[in-house]
């Protein structure tokens, strides 16, 4: 009866086997599928590409930069709001709400971001405004509104200020065992164990260098709170009109207007996505808002034009390279980049978390740029994107 069996059949029942073996591989193996499906991102970055929608009469350069974050960074769905010095609106959206293109709903300019680390400008503004009101100065120290330092192990804990605070420079080296960063380094410090700070060490000599801090903000957030005595979440509610925008606390879940996350894992480290990754309960004042593009640059606009100190404003004690887009030169909420001392100076805020990315700018006649994307550069920051910003807003 084999004599009767064609060479055809035989090279079905071949590919068939080769078939279900394939399917059976990336079936079984999340990691081999996931390096498959990132293989797949030029198409889909063209599909996203040509998916832009911006508002009439916008500046040519806004779709510019969404093109170039998605052919270079990652991010298949974006926003861009831009809002001149007269104070007229332009937007631009492109890319689906969903993993899949064309099978999802289009990105509009209402999808809701993650704003991850720019959440820290609404904090360092209400920080801000209670200097301010006289409520508390840049020099006071922590130890004075929070009242669980009583006795540090590290006596310096209890000199820590405001100021010091704002600018990340209080002794926090997120990298070290007491860094306490979002990613899980260090000890479960702030919001709720905040008489950890009483074993601790600090990293380094306060307003001795720069380190970029979570726990720095999160401990602003408790002095935003104690002093205004209500939970900071209700005075930021309150303070910025959240019912009036789209503006939004997040959880460890997706909010249902939310767009999907460009994000895959590809190494061990178990990690699945960025909403069971992170505290967002204790990262509320650090990396805890959400909204669109247009929000954040209204926001931020508001923010910018209050009489100093504002979120624009630098420490004048403190000497760093603004000339260099790629130093953590931070003011107390923005960095400030100005090439040369005949330039002009904008100033920056972004942020990122597993699968997204966030940006803000503000130039000295009032222009503010807000870019969200739903995807990271493979080199973590893409300092290329700022410099580009900056030489579209000095046109």
């Amino acid at each position: 009866m084999f004599q009767d069996i064609k060479k055809y059949d035989i090279l079905m029942v071949v590919f068939l086997i080769f078939v279900v073996s394939v399917f059976g591989y990336y079936y079984v193996n999340s990691l081999a599928r996931n390096l498959l499906w990132l293989k797949t991102y030029p198409i889909r970055g063209e599909l996203s590409v040509r998916q832009i929608s911006c508002s009439d009469n916008s500046p040519v350069w806004l779709a510019d930069i969404l093109k170039y974050q998605t052919k270079n960074n990652n991010a298949l769905a974006n926003q861009i709001a831009y809002i001149e010095p007269n104070g007229n609106l332009h937007h631009c959206e492109n890319g689906y709400m969903g993993q899949y293109p064309v099978l999802s709903d289009a990105i509009s300019e209402q999808t809701r971001f993650r704003y991850a680390s720019v959440t820290k400008l609404w904090t360092a503004d209400a920080i801000l405004q209670l200097v301010k009101d006289d409520k508390l100065s840049l020099d006071t120290p922590l130890a004075d509104i929070v009242s669980e330092i009583d006795a540090p192990k590290d006596a310096r804990i209890s000199e820590i200020t405001i100021r010091q605070l704002l600018a990340h420079r209080a002794g926090f080296d997120r990298y070290s065992v007491f860094g306490q960063d979002m990613f899980g380094i260090g000890k479960d410090i702030c919001p709720n164990h905040i008489e950890g700070l009483n074993t601790i060490t600090l990293g380094f000599e306060p307003d001795s260098k720069t380190s970029y801090s979570n726990l720095g903000y999160c401990l602003l957030g408790e002095v935003v709170s104690r002093v205004n005595n209500k939970p900071y979440k209700e005075v930021i509610t309150e303070r910025y009109n959240f019912p009036e925008n789209q503006l939004l606390f997040v959880s460890n879940a997706a909010l249902p207007d939310e767009v999907f996350y460009n994000y895959v894992e590809t190494g061990l480290t178990g990690v699945a996505d960025i909403y069971t990754q992170f505290d967002y309960d204790g990262l509320a004042s650090a990396a805890g808002l959400s909204g669109n593009a247009i929000d954040l640059a209204q926001q931020v606009r508001k923010m910018a034009k209050k009489p100093a100190p504002n979120i624009t404003s630098l420490d004048a004690n403190v000497v760093c390279n603004s000339g260099d887009v790629t130093e953590e030169c931070y003011g107390y909420a923005m960095l400030p980049y100005q090439p040369n001392s005949k330039s002009a100076t904008v100033y920056y805020r972004d942020g990122s978390l597993l699968g997204l990315s966030t940006l803000v700018a503000v130039d000295e006649h009032g222009s503010v740029v807000a870019l969200l994307s739903n995807g990271t550069p493979d080199t973590g920051v893409d300092h290329n994107l700022k410099t580009k910003i900056y030489e579209y807003l000095n046109r």
